[in-house]
């Protein structure tokens, strides 16, 4: 016996999950803004240079803020990693490091 999942509950779950999966993305066109908006804030917060950051620096404190910018573009502002790399000067990978090392510091 099969049963259609064409209503009901399931349904109205699923369409519940992507709705605010959708609420919790930025359009393409606010991206950029948000994310030189962010690390302005966090770097001047942390006190060290933009362009330091942009370019890679490897000082812990750039690194570290680093992992604290996209950890929260990432998961915050549902920005992907791909295009947190762009804006920062690095690999996916690298981003991707970034997230693991911010997560394993905040518990």
């Amino acid at each position: 016996m099969r049963r259609l999942l064409t209503g009901g509950d399931f349904v109205a779950q699923i369409r519940s999950e992507a709705e605010s999966c959708l609420k919790r993305q930025v359009p393409a066109n606010e991206m950029a803004r948000l994310i030189n908006q962010l690390v302005e804030e966090i770097c001047k917060k942390a006190g060290i240079n933009e362009k330091e950051l942009r370019m890679g620096g490897r000082r812990r404190k750039v690194s570290e803020t680093r992992a604290e910018i996209s950890y929260r573009l990432n998961c915050e502002s549902g920005i992907p990693a791909a295009e947190i790399a762009r804006h920062l000067g690095l690999c996916t990978s690298a981003i991707a490091k970034a997230f693991e090392k911010y997560e394993s510091g905040q518990k």
